[in-house]
């Protein structure tokens, strides 16, 4: 029995056959995700801004109370930084296995183009 466990993901693709331009849901999915992070991230710098504005034009005394909504508005914010930093991973990843099937294709062509050019392969 054995004890190692892996996700399909986060190995090599073991497929020969395996389409190239498979992983392609990877690059859109990451920048999807990471333009949903910006967004929502400019989101909240604009109402952070805004209420902050409306409370200082009411009663400059209140600094309080922008402060309350700030930390009501931050967590809003780091999780929208996470959502960048996944897209930025997404898209990293797929570049990963790329460069792992190009390898693949390399260990399996070499040795034949190195006996047809008259060498001995290692």
């Amino acid at each position: 029995m054995s004890t190692e466990a892996t996700t399909r993901s986060l190995t090599r693709p073991h497929d020969a056959q395996q389409k190239y331009g498979s992983h392609v849901w990877q690059y859109n999915a990451g920048l999807a995700i990471a333009g949903a992070g910006v967004m929502l991230l400019m989101g909240f710098f604009v109402v952070s801004a805004v209420l902050a504005g409306w409370v200082s034009d009411q009663d400059p005394s209140q600094l309080g109370r922008i402060l309350a909504y700030d930390s009501w508005l931050f967590p809003f914010a780091t999780a929208s930084v996470a959502l960048i930093k996944v897209g930025i991973a997404l898209i990293l990843w797929g570049i990963v296995q790329r460069l792992w099937i190009r390898v693949e294709s390399l260990k399996e062509s070499l040795p034949v183009l190195i006996q047809r050019g008259g060498g001995s392969p290692a």
